[in-house]
């Protein structure tokens, strides 16, 4: 079985699209939260997730999207989801409100943030030993962090688990040894912040225990289009085209 395995997509179709154009040899598809929020194609985004039946679990966007009638709307992030709360879809509201935190998928744990707060932010050394000491799970897929890397745990006889991180904004392959543990971050599609510009994801080989990281260049000039049709800031291009 290999699984597309997509995160933090934010409403940037383009670059969704070209990760379909070049990501052909995968069966299913795993998402690991916020559709929504930052560029305008929320809805299209969100009928691609529907039509492949995307095993996903809720970001932090598109719970904030979600509640964005008790929130006080304040700063251009939370602007943006009320227009596309506006805008959504009774379907794909409904595929939001129906996403959990936490999914678990061929035996790996799927969560937007931390196993140990979906709302966090996983990025330290620290907090990946914190997790691998409070979860069991050998493989962890996690975003949030729009970066691209994996955090690798080796337990030896007498010795302090080692972890090291592995940074893979430039792509590349992981084989997960069979007594390593695994964090997996696929990076972001809608809007990486490792410094190398396109789009991230991942393809989970289950049988083989690889995943490969990748990383697919579009025309941006195509989301700046989208920006200026619906008047939202420049700002959102201009971290696409630094990649942060």
């Amino acid at each position: 079985m290999r699984y597309l395995v997509v995160s933090d997509l934010h409403g940037n179709w383009p670059a969704l699209e070209a990760v379909l154009r070049e990501a052909r040899d995968y069966d299913a598809v795993l998402f690991l939260g916020d559709a929504v929020g930052y560029y305008p194609d929320a809805n299209r985004v969100l009928d691609w997730l529907r039509s492949v039946n995307a095993r996903g679990v809720m970001g932090n966007h598109d719970l904030w999207l979600l509640e964005i009638g008790s929130m006080q709307i304040d700063g251009p992030v939370l602007e943006i989801l009320a227009w596309q709360a506006e805008r959504l879809s009774p379907e794909n509201r409904a595929y939001l409100k129906g996403l959990p935190w936490t999914l678990e998928v061929e035996g790996a744990l799927l969560v937007h943030g931390s196993p140990l707060d979906p709302l966090a932010y996983l990025e330290e050394l620290e907090q990946a030993r914190e997790v691998f000491a409070r979860t069991s799970h050998r493989l962890i897929f996690h975003g949030h962090t729009h970066l691209a890397g994996s955090y690798l745990a080796l337990e030896k006889p007498g010795q302090e688990r080692l972890v090291r991180y592995q940074n893979y904004a430039r792509g590349g392959e992981l084989i997960v040894a069979p007594k390593a543990r695994a964090i997996i971050n696929p990076g972001s599609i809608g809007q990486p912040r490792d410094g190398v510009v396109g789009a991230a994801y991942a393809i989970w080989d289950v049988q083989e225990d690889t995943i490969e990281f990748h990383r697919t260049r579009y025309d941006l000039e195509q989301v700046l289009a989208r920006l200026h049709h619906e008047q939202f800031p420049m700002w959102l291009y201009e971290r696409l085209v630094l990649g942060k």
